[in-house]
């Protein structure tokens, strides 16, 4: 007798495989931003529908009522991968999501700080308990979640090296250097969080929001842009500023080095012709 299969409303569904194949395989924070697209981004009552009911109008109805385009392509991708392991297990009869519209979203581009920028964030952040976090995003250009991440086990102070255990690509998975005014910033914060396991022990919207109360025109990736910034213009390789920063396509870094570099050129040119002869 052939054995009946369960049956699921969209929300259970979501919740077992959340918990059976994302929660044991992705880092905490990637793990806790699919979490919170399915507990605030997914219409409830599209939750509430079995799986056997939905169609690919009642998808794209229910992802056309998410205002913002960056998380209407997250929930896209969210139920693009559940319903796709949904399919392979036989809970469902159609890859649904294969008919979807899909999302289109363009991501806004990355405004580094200028000299005079960093140095007044860093003065209006002063001493606050966060300061050695921001500078740690500056002088590394690691992603924010990637700091957030970092583990005192990961820390080598004898051989002057730390891990960054990316999870976006094979390149972000990365051993850094550690130059001598980072290792005194990791000092610092291990004197300011003794009991930790973690590095910085901050939650990610928090991080977020006090560096926007410090700095409002910009966004917290923004100091990932500065830091390959600074590289430009200090002249180091573009290769090496890759393989630092983890980006996956030299395309990334070039893209910067070369905004960087006609911009720097224009400002160092501008110095000949200040006083003519």
């Amino acid at each position: 007798m052939k054995k009946k299969k369960v049956q699921y409303t969209l929300g259970a569904w979501l919740a077992e495989w959340f918990k059976v194949y994302k929660l044991p395989t992705l880092a905490q924070s990637s793990a806790e931003n699919i979490e919170r697209t399915i507990r605030l981004h997914i219409p409830q009552w599209l939750k509430d529908m079995p799986l056997d009911e939905l169609d690919a109008f009642t998808i794209d109805k229910a992802l056309s009522s998410i205002r913002s385009t960056r998380m209407r392509k997250y929930a896209f991708y969210v139920l693009n991968n559940s319903l796709h392991k949904a399919f392979c297990l036989d809970y469902i009869e159609t890859d649904i999501m294969q008919k979807a519209e899909k999302v289109k979203h363009t991501p806004k581009s990355g405004e580094a700080l200028t000299v005079t920028e960093q140095r007044e964030f860093l003065r209006k952040v002063g001493n606050h308990y966060m300061r050695n976090l921001f500078e740690f995003y500056i002088y590394t250009g690691v992603r924010r979640c990637e700091a957030l991440n970092l583990r005192w086990s990961d820390v080598d102070f004898e051989e002057e090296t730390f891990l960054i255990r990316g999870t976006k690509s094979k390149s972000s998975f990365r051993r850094l250097d550690m130059l001598p005014y980072i290792k005194e910033l990791l000092r610092r914060q291990k004197i300011q969080c003794p009991d930790s396991e973690f590095v910085f022990p901050y939650k990610p919207c928090i991080v977020s929001r006090t560096f926007h109360k410090f700095c409002p025109t910009h966004r917290l990736h923004d100091l990932r842009h500065t830091f390959v910034t600074r590289c430009a213009e200090c002249g180091i390789n573009p290769n090496v500023c890759q393989s630092i920063a983890g980006h996956s396509n030299i395309k990334t870094t070039l893209g910067i080095y070369t905004h960087t570099s006609t911009q720097f050129r224009r400002a160092e040119y501008q110095k000949f012709c200040a006083e003519p002869l």
